[in-house]
C-alpha cells in the first residue's frame, strides 16, 4: 500500500515515460495519479467518517480505467503536451495507466506491513510518518531509476 507520496512519485515518473512533457499534463499526472483517494475526503464529508469508503468503489481496476480513459480522451492528462491533431487513443491509455497505477500500488506489499501495524497499534503517528519515509525512498528510488535522461552531449 502506497502513500500519497509514492503515487505521486510514482505517476509523475510514469506520465514522463508515457511522453507528457508540459508542466499542466505533469500536474495532472500527479493528481490522476492519486485520485483514487479522493474516497477519503468524500467519506469524511458525506459520513463524518473518512476510511468508510475507502479502497471500496474508487480502488477497483475498472474505475481506475473508466477514470483515467474520460480524462485521457478530454485531453486533461497530456495538456498542452501535443502538437497538432490529438491521439485520443494514447490519451486514453496515458489517463487509464495513470490512475490505473494508484490501484496497482496499493496491493504492493511494502511498505503495508508496516501500515497495517501502524493501523493496530498505538502509535499511528509516529508510523504514518515511518510509511511516508519508507515510501520517499523506495518509491523515490524508483522514478530516479526509471526516470527519463537525456544523452549527454557529443564532445
Amino acid at each position: 500500500m502506497s502513500t500519497p507520496i509514492g503515487h505521486t512519485l510514482f505517476g509523475l515518473t510514469l506520465a514522463r515515460r508515457l511522453g507528457v512533457r508540459s508542466p499542466a499534463g505533469m500536474a495532472i499526472a500527479a493528481v490522476a495519479a492519486s485520485f483514487p483517494d479522493v474516497d477519503v475526503p468524500l467519506g469524511m464529508l458525506l459520513h463524518g467518517d473518512p476510511w468508510k469508503h475507502h479502497r471500496k468503489d474508487t480502488h477497483t481496476m475498472g474505475f481506475a480505467l473508466t477514470a483515467g480513459m474520460l480524462a485521457g480522451f478530454a485531453g486533461i492528462v497530456r495538456a498542452g503536451s501535443a502538437e497538432g491533431e490529438r491521439d485520443l487513443i494514447a490519451d486514453a491509455a496515458t489517463g487509464a495507466a495513470l490512475v490505473g497505477s494508484h490501484v496497482v500500488l496499493d496491493y504492493m506489499p511494502f511498505p503495508y506491513v508496516v501500515m497495517k501495524r501502524g493501523l493496530l497499534g498505538k502509535q499511528i503517528g509516529r508510523i504514518a510518518v515511518v510509511n511516508w519515509l519508507i515510501d520517499l525512498v523506495v518509491y523515490g528510488g524508483l522514478a530516479w531509476a526509471l526516470w527519463p535522461r537525456r544523452p549527454a552531449p557529443e564532445a
